[in-house]
């Protein structure tokens, strides 16, 4: 019977994967946000929006990478 703390018939450990997987999320998540800067700060007419923008982005988003960053300390 196989481990369920293993990932498929490689033996390599399931808390390494989801690591793993959440890193690559969270560079992704960076390289977007960096991306979302530079053309709101670029294109962007109205600063009170831009700043508004920022606001709502971080706080609807800091917060679920927080919960999975999480999520990867417990499993």
């Amino acid at each position: 019977m196989m481990d369920v703390s293993t990932f498929s018939n490689l033996g390599i450990p399931l808390s390494l994967v989801t690591q793993l997987g959440f890193y690559f999320v969270l560079g992704i998540y960076a390289v977007f946000t960096a991306i979302l800067y530079y053309h709101w700060q670029s294109y962007g007419t109205d600063a009170k929006v831009t700043s508004l923008t920022y606001i709502v982005y971080l706080a609807t988003t800091v917060p679920l990478l927080i919960v999975m960053g999480l999520m990867v300390l417990i499993i």
